[in-house]
């Protein structure tokens, strides 16, 4: 690596990281603004969180059977609940932060997540480069995740955002290593049986991305669907569920109620369907299930540095570029692609109504995104430096122009300044 590499990554870094800070410490999720809500943060499932360290931290993890608890805290704004119809996971370690620091004061149980984000910071980046053995692309691509929404939004995150995305790109990494190195399957395979028990106990989210990115790699790699890969991570699928539904069946009493509430769960969140338990929301209906492409690149402008349509239009060259320079990355890249939109077909509701399930496409952001980058800026010089061409150019200046008024406007003023350095300056 080179120096003037070293040093621009330390200067991300560094910028990332005051932003990141400054946000943990202004900002809290119970200022009754935007500045954690929608494309900008899950506030509501950190307020939840909250209410269950601060559960756990008096109570202990015992009497709800380790499930969370909500309405808890602040005191007095609603009956607290026990919250059966999301893993765990998160809202544990939360209670094991609330009892380490003995405090539920927001920006200390948020430092051992930043911890974990200066890891993830570097481990991106580290991916990236291992899979296209290019350090400008590599740095290109990770920069269109560091400096946006998506991780800067997430590096403090007290739910399942960020152990979630982790592994999940821990999970990609071990997988793409299986099928290059044969000799290390053993071990490997064992992470990845791991890591998925681990993720359905973050997020429901994450083995649904995982398990199609398991199948899309056995396609490539072994030509068949059923392979050591998928085999075990059904397993282990299976497994992580079982263990869910068996702190419920604890809590309820018995296996019927905790399936019970599972399916009324399921339906509710597939159909928007109104049913016992949940509140009344309008049903999913089939025009909203045509706005889901569009809002997979709608919600990029707000999520990525690169916006989704921009990322969209010069793929073309970056397609070009993999077919030529790396046809493997091309198949996973396509791979990676079915995956980010696997939730929005198994749980359509939910990712209609919840801008934060955009976070999907992370990995392909980062290599598609990263690769189209680098060639569409080789084909500006190619172009731009030739007379004539008008119709070429004013297309190029459009996609820049378009490109940077929405990094301004949705990256510099909302996340850097709106809702970190400047809260609350700009207003709510």
């Amino acid at each position: 690596m080179t120096t003037t590499l070293r040093v621009t990554i330390a200067g991300i870094f560094i910028f990332c990281f005051t932003i990141i800070a400054f946000r943990a410490i202004k900002v809290s999720v119970y200022h009754e603004t935007r500045a954690r809500n929608g494309i900008l943060g899950d506030g509501f499932s950190d307020i939840n969180v909250l209410s269950s360290a601060k559960y756990f931290l008096d109570s202990g993890f015992t009497q709800t059977k380790w499930l969370p608890v909500h309405d808890y805290y602040p005191a007095g704004k609603n009956t607290p609940q026990v919250y059966t119809h999301y893993p765990a996971l998160p809202n544990i370690l939360a209670g094991t932060y609330a009892k380490l620091f003995n405090t539920v004061n927001e920006p200390l149980l948020r430092l051992i997540p930043i911890l974990l984000a200066v890891v993830f910071f570097f481990f991106i980046y580290f991916v990236l480069n291992q899979l296209l053995q290019q350090q400008t692309i590599a740095l290109v691509g990770s920069s269109l995740l560091w400096m946006g929404c998506y991780f800067l939004n997430f590096a403090d995150n007290l739910h399942q955002h960020l152990y979630g995305e982790f592994l999940k790109w821990i999970y990609f990494y071990l997988l793409y290593q299986y099928h290059r190195n044969e000799s290390k399957s053993l071990p490997l395979i064992f992470w990845l049986f791991i890591i998925m028990m681990v993720q359905v106990n973050i997020s429901f989210e994450q083995p649904v991305y995982l398990g199609i990115l398991t199948v899309g790699f056995s396609i490539i790699y072994q030509k068949s669907i059923f392979t050591k890969t998928t085999l075990l991570g059904a397993i282990a699928v299976i497994l992580g569920f079982a263990l869910h539904l068996w702190q419920n069946a604890l809590y309820f009493g018995g296996w019927q109620p905790a399936i019970d509430d599972f399916i009324k769960a399921y339906t509710f969140r597939t159909t928007g369907t109104e049913v016992e338990g949940y509140v009344k929301e309008a049903p999913f209906t089939l025009k909203d299930t045509w706005q889901i492409p569009f809002d997979w690149f709608n919600r990029m402008e707000r999520y990525f540095v690169l916006p989704g349509w921009a990322i969209l239009i010069i793929s073309y060259w970056g397609i070009k570029w993999l077919k030529k320079y790396k046809p493997e990355l091309l198949k996973i890249s396509i791979a990676v692609f079915f995956a980010s939109i696997a939730w929005s077909i198994f749980m359509p509701q939910h990712a209609f109504i919840h801008a934060f399930t955009n976070k999907h496409f992370s990995i392909w952001v980062g290599l598609m995104g990263g690769v189209s980058v680098y060639a569409y800026f080789q084909q500006l010089k190619l172009d731009f430096s030739t007379a004539g061409n008008i119709t070429t150019k004013s297309f190029h200046i459009l996609v820049i122009l378009y490109a940077t008024a929405m990094f301004v406007s949705q990256q510099v003023y909302e996340v850097w300044l709106k809702f970190a350095l400047f809260y609350p300056a700009f207003g709510y």
